[in-house]
């Protein structure tokens, strides 16, 4: 039950009135370093001091904190159509996806969203199965390669893996000999959006600052990787006799509606935009996912077990998924610790109460999955870790206490993907080797997603 914490004076700031409680101007203030250093735990410590509604007192534009599941559940489903996407967050990753289905808003979202949906249909989905095993193995073969209590960065590894799984199951295409300058331009291009996002001013992109050099540089290998599976298709679709699966970049190819196909502007950038959030949100929840099992021995034998049960040596498919179901739970409840989308924002197009207190047009709502999944109305015992929530016998989590996916209509459309995919790459690692922590607790580190500071070393070990 979302309790209002009290009544609430409105107070006039600039600009803006005060209708909900917060910091003040010199406790913000006072608060900026904590806020830079670790913004997820900053939200969750602003919810623990002032309530399930906060407002920050910011003199030109309304902004608000928004953790309880109640009032998460009313701005991301049962009223989004109050909400749209058109904020700072969003505004400064189209410098790298464009106007992708991840950044877009309403209308034009509306309409892509409706293009790509055939592409994650459940007969699309199911060829990330063997496409998840082939490079898993490719990377186990490098493992192979190496002594027991070698230290790998798991980090690195699960970065790797997951932007080739995205290469080879949406696209065709082995991106195997461009993952690493690939992945690492993605990642810069990140950083940027974020420190640009946190910086009061930000200078064009024309104007060629360091950041802006660094962005154009990484835009330039995104778009080189793009063109080069583009040109790949190309050849493929020019050879006689040629077989394969249709794969997500035919459907987009060949897309139509009244308003017509994509155009190469738009083609562009929901391939970026499945390249960056098909295999960064993946690779941040595998390398956590990772940690909690190695850092749980108890989790790792039962994990183990159930692998060995289920497969029996062969290699997972995916028809092995409804009974992999610890495994599945594994990867659900990392998901809940550790959301690698930390933070979501909307602006409100019209007036709305959230919690009891007035939300006024034009504010921007901040909703952090990292706080929430800390909010004691969603989880018992939330600070711990514990995959039982989510066998098939538990009760079925409460609308908008489980967001690592967001809800409502602007649910990820690749969740399937990700699942199927995480599911499978554990289970096939799991078969072959144990992984334990290779020093102290990791620092998380909240940027565009959730990913351990200086990467994750991690011992790997053959099972006898």
């Amino acid at each position: 039950m979302n309790e209002n914490v009290g009544k609430f004076e409105k107070k006039k700031l600039g600009k803006i009135f005060l209708t909900a409680p917060g910091p003040t101007t010199k406790q913000m203030f006072s608060q900026l370093l904590r806020a830079r250093k670790d913004p997820a735990g900053f939200l969750v410590d602003m919810r623990k001091k002032y309530g399930n509604v906060v407002q920050f007192p910011l003199p030109i534009l309304p902004v608000y904190l928004v953790t309880h599941p109640d009032d998460v559940d009313r701005v991301m489903r049962v009223n989004a159509k109050n909400y749209g996407k058109r904020t700072i967050q969003y505004e400064n990753l189209a410098l790298v996806t464009g106007d992708g289905l991840l950044a877009a808003d309403t209308d034009t979202w509306k309409r892509q969203r409706k293009l790509i949906q055939p592409a994650f249909h459940h007969e699309a989905i199911m060829r990330v199965g063997p496409d998840t095993v082939l490079v898993t193995d490719r990377m186990l073969g490098k493992w192979e390669k190496l002594s027991n209590n070698t230290v790998v960065d798991i980090d690195d590894d699960m970065m790797h893996s997951a932007l080739e799984i995205v290469g080879r199951s949406l696209f065709g295409t082995d991106l195997a000999g461009d993952v690493e300058k690939t992945a690492q331009a993605t990642l810069d291009a990140l950083d940027i959006i974020v420190a640009r996002a946190r910086t009061p001013i930000t200078f064009p992109k024309w104007i060629p600052t360091p950041n802006n050099r660094k962005l154009a540089k990484a835009l330039n290998q995104l778009d080189g990787a793009v063109q080069r599976i583009l040109d790949e298709r190309k050849k493929m679709t020019g050879v006689a006799g040629f077989d394969r699966e249709v794969d997500m970049l035919d459907l987009l190819l060949a897309a139509h509606d009244e308003e017509g196909g994509l155009n190469s502007k738009e083609l562009r950038d929901q391939i970026v935009t499945f390249i960056v959030a098909g295999h960064e949100t993946v690779a941040s929840s595998l390398t956590w996912t990772w940690w909690l099992i190695g850092s749980h021995p108890e989790v790792q034998l039962k994990l183990q077990k159930e692998v060995d049960e289920v497969l029996k040596g062969r290699a997972p498919n995916v028809k092995d998924l409804e009974n992999l179901s610890y495994t599945k739970a594994i990867v659900d409840e990392a998901l809940r610790v550790f959301p690698p989308g930390w933070v979501v924002s909307r602006r409100s197009l019209e007036k709305d109460e959230l919690g009891g207190y007035e939300i006024p047009d034009k504010a921007v709502v901040i909703i952090s999955p990292w706080a929430t999944h800390r909010h004691p109305d969603a989880w018992k015992n939330a600070e711990s870790f514990d995959p039982t929530r989510f066998l098939p016998d538990s009760p079925t989590p409460q609308k908008g206490t489980y967001l690592p996916f967001g809800i409502g209509p602007r649910m990820c459309i690749g969740k399937d993907f990700a699942i199927l995919e995480s599911v499978l790459m554990i289970s096939r690692i799991a078969q072959k080797w144990q992984l334990s922590p290779a020093g102290g607790e990791p620092v998380p580190r909240a940027l565009v997603m959730v990913r351990p500071e200086g990467g994750l070393p991690m011992y790997i070990n053959r099972r006898s």
